[in-house]
């Protein structure tokens, strides 16, 4: 009985041995075919993609002069692709032409389609729905576009608020700048960019008055964003907030790099008295603010700051120096011997150092030429 028993398990042993190889041998062809599958999927997906390409290029080119009587349907696959390729020509281009563009999109039906994809359509689809509805300036898409400016996630409402400055900048300036003075996850570098395709002088009225009755963080940031857009519209809106009591410190160190960066002589008496303020960062900021719009006599403010206690004032003023518009190099030389102190001059040396680099260079350049 045992010598069955024991022929018996040997047997079991011997078929779930080859039921198991069987198996994987099935399992690796299985992963084989499927492999093959995908990658003769891909090769043909990329070949029509390819096609598409090739066949809505030319067309879409033509199309910045003259669309042609007949265009080739879309299939649903292709779509994607096609608004890639819309969007990509759209921004390649400015003035009236775009319009024609616009008219091939109505006629193939895809504004639709963008439509669509910004109500049910992926992550993905709907960043592109928004970018397409923007070159669009479609005004029915305005009350969705501009609920996602308020949405949670900072890349789409950016790509919202783009679209809704596309579509109608005056309208869309007062409804963002409120955002733009409380989202701080949004990119400063991505709201200039928004705000500069709204043109200076409208974001400059709006970004000013808004700035006047903020509370004291908002309203400075909503001057550094003034200050790089570099508008002088601002300044008789903004003059105001430094007569203000108490005056909050990131307000007066906004409104001085505006100052700078605007360069007004109205405003030179104004920066110069906050050169011996009391805070360091407010020196700071008048220290280079005083660099862009300063004359010859504020030469000796700047050499005064030069032994100042903090190093980021002593920095900027020596900065300050270096980039004064009647400051040549000769000049900075001289200057950089006769500083008092060890600390001033070892400030003020590199940025001598620097315009002697940049005047050999540009010395070279000319020779080569």
């Amino acid at each position: 009985m045992a010598g069955v028993a024991d022929n018996t398990l040997s047997q079991s042993i011997v078929d779930v041995g080859w039921l198991a190889t069987f198996t994987i041998h099935g399992l690796i062809l299985f992963l084989l075919g499927w492999t093959l599958i995908i990658r003769r999927l891909r090769i043909s997906t990329d070949r029509r993609r390819q096609q598409m390409v090739t066949v809505w290029r030319p067309i879409l080119a033509q199309s910045l002069i003259e669309s042609p009587d007949t265009l080739p349907s879309i299939h649903p696959r292709d779509r994607v692709l096609f608004l890639y390729l819309w969007n990509h020509l759209q921004e390649s281009i400015k003035g009236e032409s775009s319009a024609e563009l616009c008219a091939v999109m109505r006629r193939t039906g895809m504004d639709h389609v963008a439509h669509h994809y910004l109500a049910k359509g992926t992550m993905r689809q709907q960043l592109l729905a928004i970018v397409t509805l923007g070159h669009l300036k479609d005004p029915s898409a305005w009350g969705h576009l501009a609920e996602l400016a308020h949405d949670t996630n900072a890349f789409r409402s950016l790509e919202a608020a783009r679209a809704l400055v596309r579509i109608d900048a005056p309208r869309a300036i007062p409804v963002l700048v409120p955002l733009m003075s409380q989202r701080v996850d949004w990119s400063p570098l991505k709201v200039l960019a928004i705000l500069q395709g709204a043109g200076n002088d409208l974001v400059a009225r709006a970004l000013g008055e808004a700035a006047v009755k903020a509370p004291p963080l908002i309203a400075a940031r909503l001057l550094r964003f003034l200050a790089s857009i570099r508008s002088h519209r601002a300044l008789p809106l903004i003059r105001p907030l430094l007569a203000r009591r108490p005056l909050h410190e990131d307000v007066l160190a906004g409104c001085l790099s505006l100052f700078g960066q605007c360069s007004d002589p109205q405003d030179l008496s104004t920066v110069r008295q906050y050169l011996t303020h009391p805070t360091w960062f407010i020196r700071v900021h008048a220290a280079a603010a005083l660099g862009k719009m300063g004359v010859e006599e504020d030469e000796g403010h700047l050499i005064g700051l030069l032994g100042d206690s903090h190093w980021w004032v002593r920095y900027r003023a020596a900065e300050a120096l270096s980039i004064l518009p009647f400051m040549t190099d000769d000049k900075l030389s001289i200057l950089v011997q006769t500083l008092p102190t060890t600390e001033a001059r070892k400030v003020l040396t590199p940025f001598v150092a620097k315009r002697f680099e940049e005047s050999l260079a540009h010395t070279s350049g000319l020779s080569a030429a």
